[in-house]
């Protein structure tokens, strides 16, 4: 099922936003907006893969959605992923910008991924090009937000170190909340980080987590309660803290096949904040190979970082 951010989103294909750029911006399939949207607004995805046994897929192209679910749950392989090499942003940086353009790259936060070292390679293989790649400590649609913003920026005209200076002020004052249903799959990945302790103290309880600066998973608190409708409260007021009043802010909703679910948080976060941006993105399978079905993610950044 096909997921569009806002109304302004879809306009904007329509008018085919996607003309060149004099700054162009890169990102990465798990940022979990469809690659065809994206791309559409003028940014080029570069995909990770996800691996059931020797069977391989690249993600948002190959395998996303629902399919993705039920072979996750279904597969006797447990499903890995694996980084985009260095030569695949290379092909990529070096198309970009043969016309004198300059590239941004917002990339999976390191601290998950090695996507942004090959990244970094990729620039570092081009001396000669404008190329800066930025470690956006995030991850799902987070960091697919900062790439859409940054996109109009370059609409807008905007130069190389403004639009840079916005993506670093985004990451700085972002807000991740989400909860998953099972800490099973974020320990069989590696990917527990700072939550670890959490690990086989879930007995009726919800664990919500956040992504720290550096970009690891780490613990808020545990819910009372397995159901969500008691959890996306708490979620909402979680945020609220974080953001310490700012009030005004770009919104991301995020789920791993849990349409239901993400509509009531969507509703809640609604009512909470003044939303400027109000996106959806359903949880690809990079991510959802490491958070699992049913996970939930609430993703602000305040309003004030970026001026459209």
């Amino acid at each position: 099922m096909k997921k569009m951010p806002d109304s302004a989103l879809g306009n904007r294909l329509e008018k085919g936003a996607h003309r060149m750029a004099q700054v162009k911006i890169v990102t990465d399939s798990a940022q979990d907006f469809e690659p065809n949207l994206l791309e559409g607004l003028g940014i080029t995805v570069v995909p990770l893969n996800v691996h059931f046994g020797d069977v391989s897929f690249k993600d948002g192209y190959e395998l996303r959605g629902k399919e993705f679910y039920e072979k996750l749950e279904s597969s006797a392989h447990i499903a890995r992923t694996s980084q985009p090499s260095p030569w695949d942003f290379e092909q990529v940086f070096a198309r970009l910008t043969e016309d004198g353009s300059a590239v941004v790259a917002i990339t999976l936060s390191s601290a998950l991924s090695g996507t942004y070292q090959s990244a970094v390679m990729a620039a570092q293989a081009l001396p000669d090009r404008q190329i800066t790649v930025i470690d956006s400590k995030s991850a799902s649609g987070m960091y697919g937000m900062m790439a859409i913003l940054a996109q109009e920026m370059s609409d807008q005209g905007k130069s190389l170190d403004e639009i840079v200076a916005a993506v670093n002020r985004m990451r700085e004052n972002a807000v991740t909340v989400f909860c998953v249903d099972t800490l099973d799959y974020l320990a069989r990945n590696g990917r527990i980080g700072k939550a670890a302790h959490f690990l086989g103290t879930l007995l009726n309880m919800k664990p919500v987590l956040s992504l720290d600066k550096d970009g690891y998973v780490t613990a808020i608190e545990r819910v009372r309660g397995k159901e969500k409708e008691r959890v996306i409260p708490r979620m909402v007021e979680i945020a609220k803290e974080r953001l310490a009043g700012e009030d005004q802010v770009h919104l991301c909703i995020s789920h791993a096949n849990a349409p239901a679910e993400a509509a009531l948080l969507k509703k809640q976060a609604k009512d909470m904040f003044t939303v400027t941006r109000l996106f959806e993105a359903e949880i690809g399978a990079i991510i959802g190979t490491h958070t699992g079905p049913g996970t939930l993610a609430l993703l602000a950044i305040p309003s004030r970082c970026i001026q459209l």
